[in-house]
């Protein structure tokens, strides 16, 4: 017995009277508690590799349990047979290490002893990270990798990339780790970058460990995946640990936003933007900029024709291939002209691929950019680490519910416009006697469900008998025009833009009937297409707003009640960000009702989502309940009883959607 077991003993001892203090169980966990029945479960042996000792909870049957502290310090006298042999062990670790891997049962991410304890107890010890073990998988039901998405996207992770360290809470991460590094879970990873990962992960862990008190708290796997986001580029290089270090102390503010679960505080009317960190003088007037309280806090640069504020636009597609890309274009050319040469802006195009973007942003940087505005979910990424990188250079990104310290995200509240171009599109389904609408959504991110929800709902308070037939543009192989026509629908809600990527017609609500080659207005020239209302996106607006609050000073005051939140806004048709557009020869009732509506919404009055709603699974809410949350809103993904179709996995996309849906995607989309 050595003097190493009496210090073991100690904090064996220790940890133990803790337990009991606080109500805990004094023991490790033993498997046969948890799982009764995992002797008939499925098991897949893994074979013998290095299992990181953190993740080491128990043993797998009763029988050594009471001689461990729940972190297997030991509790056994100093004068026993299993003291005499954890020293031996001790010392046979401490000169040549132990020769025989020990073994282990794996459940959900987390190691159970069958034999080895004292090993384990002495690895734990000596502080080992990592300890060499036999691993046999036992295969959770399908209920529990229900419960457990994570844990199931883990597994394909494993198969790609055998490395059990890299711990993620949340389903998605995995995928995303894989994307940032150019691979997929559906294929074996080369070893060298498997190896490469698990080195990089294992530094990281240290420079985490050295700065414990000084950054949030946050599972090492979660706090892993917001570096890689931010430094992908040479994250897997070998990077000293004092650097590493640096750059977590850069990143403390995402970090402290990826640790609250409620992450994202909405700016939801642009006056409470407007309104941030002004004051109110006795005579009850708003006093902002330089003269106000926060101008002497945060002093505001005077801009002016002379000294412009200078704003660029980083584009993923080009402006004569992307609707959406017009739409910002558009907005881009109304704030310049807004400001009268008090706001100059630039734009950059075709910026999807990395190294694109970077090259846009370090020319934003040298041309003396105050502000970039980067209009696709998906490059969000890129823009957290141009925001990390150029800390004085404020950046937004045009996407809901991402959470960044560094980077403001804005979106526009869309669903109350297509809660009424449902109310024209109704009209007209009832009006045809077909009670039936083509509806195509574009990719299944945040907010695009709620769209279609507020569309079916609008449509059924003029044609109680409709149906939406939902399909999706960014599905693979997706046709979704000609199989729309194909079913005899004639009324269709095509892409929300009054700039059709297709130079055809075929936009908003709009009554489509086939004619004869050549003389119809698509591009095919075989449809006659009659638009009657169009949903739109008013960015220059949004643009507006936002730059309003960087020349007065306003923008740097705090919007949100909490430091761990990041600022979204998301504005709506009270803002002038949204609106509807209809057609003048809708019929004058049919006009009338949607004019009546629009405005109720604007002051405030209707609530798209009021009332009982009903899913395809039943009753979401009733009549009397509360309102549905923004968050709610946000985060819907589910369809009205009326829709017919699904919201798709994010298998069945495109590879680009896929890359928009991973980072701005609703939940279901990546299980």
């Amino acid at each position: 017995m050595t003097d190493e077991y009496l210090n073991a003993l100690k904090a064996g001892e220790k940890e133990y009277r803790a337990r009991v203090s606080a109500g805990e169980n004094p023991y490790p966990e033993a498997l046969d508690d948890i799982l009764p029945d995992c002797g008939s479960m499925p098991h897949r042996n893994l074979g013998i590799m290095e299992i990181p000792a953190c993740l080491i909870a128990g043993t797998k049957t009763r029988a050594r349990q009471n001689s461990f502290a729940p972190d297997f310090m030991p509790l056994l006298e100093a004068d026993t047979e299993f003291a005499a042999k954890w020293s031996s062990l001790y010392n046979a670790q401490i000169t040549e290490g132990f020769s025989d891997p020990v073994k282990v049962y794996e459940y959900l991410h987390r190691f159970y002893v069958q034999e080895g304890n004292k090993r384990v107890s002495v690895s734990r010890y000596l502080d080992m990270p990592s300890i060499s073990a036999e691993v046999m998988r036992i295969m959770p039901d399908e209920e529990t990798l229900a419960a457990h998405p994570e844990y199931a996207e883990f597994m394909r992770f494993y198969d790609a990339a055998p490395v059990y360290d890299i711990e993620c809470s949340w389903a998605g991460a995995y995928s995303e780790i894989a994307e940032i590094l150019g691979k997929d879970l559906n294929h074996a990873w080369p070893e060298d970058t498997v190896k490469s990962l698990r080195s990089a992960y294992w530094l990281f862990t240290q420079a985490l460990d050295s700065l414990a008190g000084k950054l949030p708290q946050l599972p090492p796997g979660d706090a892993f995946m917001v570096y890689l986001r931010i430094y992908a580029k040479d994250a897997l290089r070998h990077q000293p640990e004092k650097v590493i270090e640096k750059r977590l102390l850069r990143i403390k503010k995402e970090l402290l936003t990826e640790s609250n679960r409620d992450r994202v505080a909405l700016v939801e009317e642009a006056e409470d933007a407007l309104n941030a960190g002004s004051i109110v003088s006795k005579a009850g007037h708003l006093v902002k900029g330089p003269d106000s309280l926060i101008g002497r806090v945060i002093p505001a640069v005077t801009y002016s024709v002379r000294n412009p504020l200078k704003a660029a636009f980083i584009y993923e597609d080009s402006i004569g291939r992307s609707a959406a890309t017009a739409d910002h274009e558009k907005g881009r050319l109304r704030l310049e002209k807004a400001y009268g040469g008090m706001v100059e802006t630039r734009c950059f195009e075709d910026c999807a691929d990395p190294e694109r973007f970077d090259a846009a942003v370090t020319e934003a940087a040298k041309w003396g950019a105050d502000a970039v505005f980067t209009t696709s979910p998906s490059l969000i990424n890129d823009t957290l680490r141009a925001a990390i990188r150029y800390g004085d250079i404020r950046f937004l990104n045009c996407s809901v519910n991402l959470a960044h310290q560094a980077v403001r995200t804005y979106y526009a509240r869309l669903y109350e416009a297509k809660f009424l171009a449902g109310i024209v599109a109704g009209a007209a389904s009832a009006a045809d006697g077909t009670h039936a609408i083509g509806y195509c959504s574009d990719a299944p991110v945040y907010g695009t469900i709620a769209c279609i929800n507020a569309f079916a709902a609008g449509a059924a308070m003029t044609d109680p008998q409709v149906k939406i037939y939902l399909d999706w543009a960014s599905r693979r192989d997706a046709d979704w025009w000609w199989e729309m026509l194909d079913r005899g629908i004639h009324v269709l809600s095509a892409v929300d833009s009054l700039h059709s990527a297709d130079g055809s017609d075929a936009y908003g609500v709009c009554h489509v009937e086939r004619c004869e080659p050549g003389k119809g207005n698509d591009l095919s020239g075989t449809c006659r297409i009659r638009n009657l209302a169009a949903p739109i996106y008013k960015w220059g607006r949004l643009y507006e707003i936002i730059v309003r609050t960087m020349i007065d000073g306003s923008y740097s005051a705090h919007l949100v009640d909490r430091k761990d939140q990041a600022t979204n806004y998301w504005w709506g048709m009270i803002s002038g960000v949204a609106d509807i557009e209809l057609a003048e020869d809708l019929p004058p009732s049919t006009k009338r009702l949607a004019g009546i509506l629009r405005q109720d919404i604007i002051d405030g009055r209707l609530d798209p989502f009021g009332g009982e709603l009903v899913s395809q699974n039943g009753i979401i809410r009733k009549e009397n309940d509360e309102p549905l949350t923004s968050r709610d809103i946000i985060m819907m993904d589910w369809l009205c009883g009326n829709v017919i179709g699904e919201i798709p996995a994010i298998d069945a996309l495109t590879d680009e959607a896929r890359m928009t849906v991973r980072f701005s995607g609703v939940e279901s989309t990546k299980k």
